[in-house]
């Protein structure tokens, strides 16, 4: 296990600071590195379960049935990617109640019109804003006395501006809704109406390659938002290792010049635990 420094504003709990997960394995390496809570990231979890694009082709059954092998893997708090709740407001109270059972710390619901997109593609479209609250009232009843923090995102940015974006997470905030999300602002500028416009807990998404321009941390955090994700970095750097990595194994016809780059076996059957499934399987022999 490599050796690493934590950023100060993380290590003092000045931010909530998370990273994308797909699968039991992605979130263990989370885990390992650092991180204090993980998101299954909608997008991920489609790329790698299914091949495809984040563009609603994802059933609640899938991502619930992931989430779940995620939970069962790690200690830290597993947040879920909910997208639009798969449905209207009976749709959303299974899936809130799916996850109290299973032991999510969070949950996301955005008020995107279904099929639904990436937050950072193009071709959305949003639900009324009045229909979005009644789902997320449903949820904070649903969940009962849990602590479920439930994430209200809204796509309306896109589709109608960054104001009416203001004004529906100031609504959403007032249905009940613990944190507030605004996906895909495409400036600073927006990125400092939203968190001035907005009454906190905010969160923010940085995507390579996304609409949302990348900034340090201090600058997000001096801006007020006080969550910050990185929903796919994750997956996009395991797509880039595993490309080269293939690449170079049929190029060279060995893994010989490459074992540098590779994660060696008895660091991987630490990471997955083998010695203790050692150590369990001979107590019962």
């Amino acid at each position: 296990m490599i050796e690493h420094t934590i950023h100060p504003l993380i290590k003092e709990s000045r931010i909530f600071f998370t990273v994308g997960v797909w699968d039991a394995l992605s979130a263990k390496i989370a885990e390992r590195a650092g991180f204090k809570a993980v998101v299954v990231s909608g997008y991920a979890v489609a790329a790698s379960l299914l091949g495809e694009p984040d563009i609603g082709l994802l059933t609640q059954t899938e991502i619930l049935d992931t989430a779940r092998r995620i939970i069962n893997a790690v200690k830290i708090p597993v947040i879920v990617d909910g997208d639009t709740g798969y449905g209207g407001a009976l749709n959303t109270i299974r899936m809130v109640r799916e996850l109290v059972r299973m032991g999510a710390a969070g949950v996301l619901f955005e008020d995107q019109s279904w099929p639904k997109r990436c937050g950072h593609m193009q071709g959305k479209s949003v639900i009324d804003m009045e229909e979005h609250i009644r789902k997320i009232r449903a949820a904070v009843e649903s969940r009962g006395s849990d602590h479920l923090v439930i994430t209200a995102r809204t796509d309306a940015l896109a589709t109608h501006g960054v104001e009416e974006a203001v004004r529906r997470g100031c609504f959403y905030k007032e249905a009940g809704a613990d944190v507030i999300f605004v996906d895909a602002p495409t400036s600073v500028e927006e990125l400092r109406i939203i968190s001035s416009g907005i009454p906190g807990p905010i969160v923010v998404n940085m995507i390579e390659g996304g609409k949302t321009p990348l900034l340090p941390l201090e600058e997000l955090h001096e801006m007020g938002f006080i969550s910050v994700g990185y929903p796919l970095t994750g997956i996009f750097a395991a797509a880039k290792a595993i490309e080269k990595t293939y690449m170079r194994l049929i190029e060279k016809g060995s893994s010989l010049d490459i074992l540098s780059d590779l994660m060696q076996f008895q660091d991987f059957t630490s990471l997955v635990g083998l010695e203790e499934r050692y150590r369990i399987d001979e107590k019962y022999r």
